[in-house]
């Protein structure tokens, strides 16, 4: 019989394929999806990617701040990134899948996202041109084999812009 393994101990061994991977290929991001869109972030930029039962609401905030989440006995809070980009309504209450960001940022966030998507290796897809009203967190736009857009995040400029780091409604 198998031997059972912790949440932990698998999240942690999946986090290491993670950066594994990436060091062999600096071209491979994460892909996820959120909003019905697809993006990709560099695996430097996050910490891991985890599941909650659920995130508690804060009173006064902006609709697309989520709320807090305790992850590990630390607070995060949590951005709904399709609500925040205006691609949809925030998603409704329940468990929730988030990307937290990397703990160098010197932030405690995490974005909402509906589903990941694995990894994804930029040299098998063609880089499109930025439209003008592409906010500056955007990195770039791309196209997959299958015309799939992708667009890719700067969790960087994401996490420190005004708009973000303005949650109080």
């Amino acid at each position: 019989m198998a031997e059972k393994q912790s949440l932990r101990d698998f999240q942690a061994q999946l986090a290491e394929r993670f950066r594994t991977a990436s060091s062999r290929n600096p071209a491979s991001k994460l892909g996820f999806q959120a909003g019905g869109r697809h993006w990709l972030t560099d695996l430097a930029e996050i910490n891991e990617v985890v599941t909650v039962a659920g995130i508690s609401p804060v009173p006064w905030a902006k609709p697309w701040f989520a709320g807090l989440a305790s992850i590990r006995g630390t607070v995060y809070g949590c951005t709904d990134l399709a609500a925040f980009a205006g691609l949809s309504e925030v998603m409704p209450a329940g468990e929730s899948r988030l990307l937290l960001v990397h703990p160098r940022y010197g932030i405690n966030a995490a974005l909402r996202m509906e589903r990941a998507l694995g990894l994804r290796n930029l040299s098998e897809m063609s880089e499109a041109a930025r439209q003008e009203d592409d906010p500056d967190w955007w990195k770039g736009r791309w196209h997959g084999a299958d015309g799939t857009e992708w667009i890719e995040l700067d969790m960087e400029r994401l996490v420190a812009s005004a708009a973000f780091l303005d949650a109080g409604a």
